[in-house]
């Protein structure tokens, strides 16, 4: 009896955790230094995977005026391009907190939503964050 009362009092304090947990692995995406550029690409592809997921992205940040002469973020690595390595790939960001005032191509990291407009993929920022680069690479294949 004592033991079925102990495993049930067990059962109901940690299975919630589990449930917890795997729900958030389940709602997280990392994009990692390995595989930066196809993830990037997939997410291009097939951002209706993604749109319920909070992405982690480090990258460089960069900061630019549209066509309207509004401000404008976007976060993105170093890769191959056409002429050698002048390739880029990241993602326009939007972040409606406050204006953001960091240095061009200091190194950031993004939390974000998928989010589409017309025929273009963008990522809503939940937290964006300066970040030590340590061994993450800002050149990515």
């Amino acid at each position: 009896m004592r033991i079925s009362v102990l495993l049930l009092l067990m059962l109901l304090l940690f299975c919630p955790r589990y449930a917890m947990a795997q729900a958030k692995a389940k709602s997280f995406c990392l994009l990692k230094d390995r595989l930066f550029v196809q993830q990037v690409s997939d997410i291009y592809l097939n951002p209706q995977t993604y749109g319920d997921k909070i992405v982690q992205i480090e990258g460089f940040f960069e900061k630019y005026m549209d066509e309207n002469n509004q401000e404008r973020y976007a976060i993105f690595r170093k890769t191959a391009g056409c002429c050698g390595d002048d390739g880029r790939a990241g993602f326009e960001f939007v972040y409606k907190k406050e204006k953001l005032k960091f240095i061009q191509y200091e190194w950031i990291m993004v939390e974000a939503i998928v989010k589409e407009r017309a025929s273009d993929v963008y990522l809503e920022a939940i937290s964006v964050v300066k970040k030590d680069k340590g061994k993450t690479k800002e050149f990515v294949l």
